[in-house]
């Protein structure tokens, strides 16, 4: 059994109470449509009336404005990374061994230039609808993962809901790749927990292309095989094989490189250009409390400077002033208390989740601690932490009490929204 709870996967399917069919499409598709327009309203309100921050977009450079309904959907949703995406969509990853370019993983712009290509949409148009229909396309497959596990429907429409309405869930709906590693991930472990190995092992290949955390889908896999197997070794065969098939998306990944840029690691290296280093997990997290490094006059640690500023005057002047918004968005104050969160979830996680599920999780929070950045010490974890599903399963145990559950979900909507709106003008969010 894993981890010792009742019910829970091991590497053989059991059974699990199932709504009928229309509840399986209607419920993810309903909480989908909810997402999309909490995210996309205000997105393209803000771009409709907002007054912008100044724009990051690659090198400095600003593309054109789109026209047509992909100004009001696409635009507001596309700033950031997307407009690297957009980029590598229409150049590639040429540019010297020092190109940021590298950082961005090729699956998501492979797609973005072949769909323009194709319909002749701009690229960051088809990464928008790649970015949601890969959401829906999660949720759908996510909803009968939890029922396959743990045999509970309640859980898994709270689920649904905790992730699609997370603060920062935005990014499911934005040109980014969280959409389509979410989708590929729970599907290629999906597809393993039905004894689809080849296939599964093909769809992670998918996921490792798309971020490079893909690769550790290798983990859950290989305790999926010794969930069922243990000292059976002739059992392995022949599901090991497909197992280290992620490993092929950053050799194929490297080999793109090092045919643009003469430089096989260059995903590698590139993480000094965008100002991470090395550190321990608990240094990560002090320097995420207190200031560790000051990066083009700004720092890194928490600041709760706009609090003060609010509480000396809280009127609609501060909280739509562009510096009071500024403050909040790199005060850090969201990036602490989402990576506080997540890392009790996966301490809970230990004991309540499947064993593959646990190995699954825990690469993905580890990692960004050793790697902080000089600018946001745990820069992008509240977006990092999307894709980790299992965690959200925990909290929507933890949510099971109505009376954490109503306040739960007012707060973190609200913050959706609001996020939304920030993004959409440039404020930095995660």
């Amino acid at each position: 059994m894993t981890n010792g709870a009742p019910g829970r996967a091991s590497g053989q399917p059991n059974r699990s109470r199932r709504g009928d069919s229309a509840e399986l499409w209607a419920f993810p598709l309903r909480v989908w449509v909810i997402h999309w327009l909490l995210v996309q309203i205000p997105a393209t309100y803000a771009l409709r009336f907002g007054v912008p921050n100044s724009p990051s977009p690659p090198y400095s450079e600003m593309p054109p404005p789109l026209t047509g309904l992909a100004h009001w959907l696409v635009e507001p949703l596309r700033n950031w990374d997307g407009l690297w995406y957009r980029l590598i969509a229409l150049e590639g990853y040429a540019g010297g061994t020092q190109s940021a370019k590298a950082a961005f993983w090729p699956l998501l712009p492979g797609i973005m230039r072949g769909g323009s290509e194709l319909t002749g949409w701009t690229p960051e148009s088809v990464g928008y609808l790649v970015a949601n229909l890969a959401f829906l396309g999660a949720l759908l497959i996510l909803y009968r993962l939890i029922l396959l596990d743990f045999g509970d429907a309640v859980l898994a429409r709270r689920t649904l809901w905790a992730l699609a309405l997370f603060p920062t869930a935005l990014f499911f709906s934005a040109v980014y790749t969280e959409s389509l590693f979410l989708f590929l991930s729970v599907a290629a472990l999906y597809l393993w927990r039905r004894d689809m190995f080849w296939l599964a092992g093909l769809v992670g290949v998918g996921a490792a292309l798309s971020r490079s955390g893909g690769v550790f889908l290798i983990l859950p896999f290989l305790a999926l095989l010794w969930d069922r197997h243990r000292t059976d070794w002739r059992g392995y065969w022949p599901g090991i094989i497909p197992a280290f098939f992620p490993a092929l998306g950053p050799a194929l990944f490297g080999a793109l490189l090092h045919q643009e840029q003469g430089n096989w690691r260059a995903f590698i290296d590139v993480q000094e250009q965008w100002n991470r280093y090395s550190a321990l997990p608990w240094e990560t997290l002090r320097c995420a409390m207190s200031t560790c490094h000051t990066l083009g006059g700004e720092p890194d640690g928490v600041s709760w400077g706009w609090l003060t500023t609010l509480v000396n005057d809280p009127s609609w002047a501060t909280i739509t002033s562009n510096d009071w918004r500024v403050s909040v968005a790199n005060s850090d104050v969201l990036e602490l208390a989402v990576t506080v969160l997540f890392l009790i979830l996966a301490l809970l996680g230990l004991k309540l989740l499947p064993l593959y599920q646990t190995v699954w999780v825990l690469p993905a929070l580890i990692i960004p601690l050793l790697q902080p950045s000089e600018v946001h010490a745990l820069m992008s974890m509240p977006r990092f932490v999307l894709v980790l599903f299992p965690l959200f399963i925990i909290l929507a145990r933890l949510l099971r009490p109505r009376a954490l559950r109503i306040p739960w979900f007012i707060v973190s909507t609200t913050l959706l929204v609001l996020l939304s709106v920030q993004f959409a003008l440039w404020y930095w969010v995660s």
